[in-house]
C-alpha cells in the first residue's frame, strides 16, 4: 500500500530491519526521512564497500560483482557517507560478537551521525 492512499501515517511509523533490513532502514532514515517517524537498525550495514571486502573472504567475488552492477558508486547508496541527510531520528543497535556484519558498521555511521549534529 503506498503512504499517499492513506494506509500509513508517515508521523507514526517507523522503518525497522536487521542486518540488509538494517541497511534498508539506515537508507530509509537518510533518503526518505519525511516518510517515517523513526528508523531502527540492528546489525545494519553503512557502508557496502567495506562489507563487500570483508564479505569477499566468505561469499566470493560474485557478490562483490552483484553489488557493482546494481549500483556504479557504492559510496552514493551507503548511509554512513550522507549522515547530515538523515531526516528521521534512528536508534542503532549491534551485538559486539556479530559474525555477519561486523560492529564497526554500525559504529562507523554513529560515528559519522555524531559529526554531523556538531556541524549543523
Amino acid at each position: 500500500m503506498a503512504r499517499g492512499a492513506g494506509v500509513v501515517d508517515p508521523k507514526r511509523v517507523c522503518i525497522i530491519g536487521a542486518s540488509y533490513g538494517g541497511y534498508a532502514a539506515m537508507r530509509g532514515a537518510q533518503r526518505d526521512g519525511s516518510r517515517y517517524r523513526c528508523a531502527v537498525s540492528y546489525a545494519g550495514v553503512s557502508d557496502l564497500n567495506v562489507m563487500l571486502k570483508y564479505d569477499r573472504s566468505m561469499m566470493g567475488k560474485g557478490m562483490v560483482e552483484y553489488w557493482k552492477a546494481r549500483a556504479a558508486d557504492l559510496d552514493a547508496v551507503s548511509p554512513r557517507y550522507h549522515a547530515a541527510s538523515f531526516g528521521a531520528p534512528i536508534l542503532i543497535a549491534h551485538g559486539v560478537e556479530d559474525k555477519r556484519v561486523p560492529v564497526k558498521q554500525s559504529r562507523m555511521l554513529v560515528s559519522e551521525l555524531q559529526k554531523a549534529v556538531r556541524i549543523s
